[in-house]
């Protein structure tokens, strides 16, 4: 009888219609967009409620995303308290990005003003410090071994000229001196490089030229540039020339010509195909590669740029020189604020006649920046497929 009535139970059951499901509580990402407009709208303590709530979940909690709570409940009268808790969790991350001048900024913000009186406020400043010096020193140390890293991969000229000598994989150093400067440039070798066969050879242009003081060589995070990502996919060498303001592809000729130098340095120390040589870049790396492909295309077998405004401080741009022979593949977003693509496109209306080897591709969104973005490598490797499959001439 008992079994009887449950399987009638369980028929009655699957019927009936099924109870309105329970809705789900908001993803954490969810409650930080609450609660930066409640923070826009100036409502604190709402904004300190839903921080609240959000760090809840500990295993999603960031530095910035604490910083922003104790801003909101050092506005919010009576949860001073709480501020100071989510600070002293701030201090405790580990890998904390933040520098000295962060903390000084810190140590002003109006928004943290309410906990300067606290006893708790210098050991939170004093914690950061400690976290910032730690930063700094661990910095220098990774910056000083791969400086010793990639001068040690730097090989000599050798003896007799095609004499290629075995490289290691990966980054090497090297200088091409032009009057009293000894500019710097790396040159990445893949797995595969064998000295016995003739490489491709990609020479990138990297941006940020006019923010740029100094040359970035000491800077490691430089290995994660998407063009050595793409080399590595298509077996190929790449130069990487540093700039800076002073001495970069934008104003200086001299830092175009050296590029010149630079490979004809790096044929002297690998076996480089000298019919498949690409030059690109991204942003002013990339107004660099349009000038190359209009005003010194020679010795190039294409070009390609990224993000990149074709218009030189240096003169008008020849862009008969893309009539015929070595093209150019160029890459901008239709969102870019920085170079904006009404712009660009304008300039490639005007000149596409002429200028019937310049393929102009964009993509409706990314930015000015949309090569480090997650999709980027992939949308740069399709851009070198497109350039790098057409037969040599």
């Amino acid at each position: 009888m008992l079994r009887v009535l449950s399987v009638a139970t369980l028929l009655l059951a699957l019927l009936l219609p099924a109870p309105q499901a329970r809705a789900q509580a908001p993803t954490y990402a969810q409650r930080l967009e609450t609660a930066a407009q409640q923070l826009s709208q100036e409502n604190y303590c709402a904004a300190t409620a839903t921080f609240a709530l959000a760090f809840a979940d500990s295993t999603q909690v960031g530095p910035f995303d604490l910083y922003a709570g104790a801003g909101a409940a050092a506005q919010c009268p009576g949860r001073q308290a709480q501020a100071v808790s989510w600070l002293l969790q701030l201090s405790r991350q580990p890998n904390l990005p933040i520098s000295a001048p962060d903390i000084d900024n810190m140590a002003q913000a109006d928004n943290l003003r309410s906990l300067h009186s606290r006893p708790e406020w210098p050991r939170f400043l004093a914690n950061l410090r400690q976290a910032a010096a730690r930063r700094a020193e661990n910095a220098r140390r990774t910056a000083a071994v791969w400086q010793d890293n990639i001068r040690a991969q730097a090989l000599p000229v050798p003896a007799r000229k095609g004499a290629f000598a075995p490289a290691q994989p990966g980054f090497a150093l090297y200088y091409a001196p032009v009057d009293t400067v000894q500019v710097p440039y790396l040159v990445y070798v893949p797995a595969t490089y064998d000295p016995a066969r003739p490489t491709d050879l990609l020479v990138y242009l990297h941006g940020g030229i006019v923010n740029a003081s100094q040359f970035r060589l000491a800077d490691p995070d430089v290995v994660h540039e998407p063009i050595f990502a793409a080399a590595a996919t298509r077996n190929a060498l790449v130069l990487y020339p540093f700039g800076r303001q002073s001495f970069g592809w934008l104003e200086q000729r001299a830092a175009l010509d050296n590029v010149h130098t630079m490979i004809a340095q790096v044929k002297q120390r690998y076996h480089v195909d000298s019919r498949r040589v690409y030059l690109g870049g991204m942003s002013n790396g990339g107004t660099g590669a349009f000038w190359f492909a209009c005003q010194s295309p020679r010795g190039f077998a294409g070009f390609f740029a990224v993000a990149a405004l074709p218009v030189s401080a240096l003169g008008p741009l020849n862009f008969k020189q893309l009539r015929r022979g070595a093209p150019m593949y160029s890459l901008n977003a239709e969102d870019d604020a920085v170079f904006a693509y009404p712009r660009v496109a304008a300039i490639y209306a005007q000149h596409k006649d002429q200028a019937r080897q310049w393929h102009f591709l964009s993509r409706p969104t990314g930015g000015h920046s949309f090569l480090y973005a997650p999709e980027g490598p992939a949308l740069l490797d399709g851009l070198l497929g497109q350039l790098m499959q057409r037969p040599v001439r």
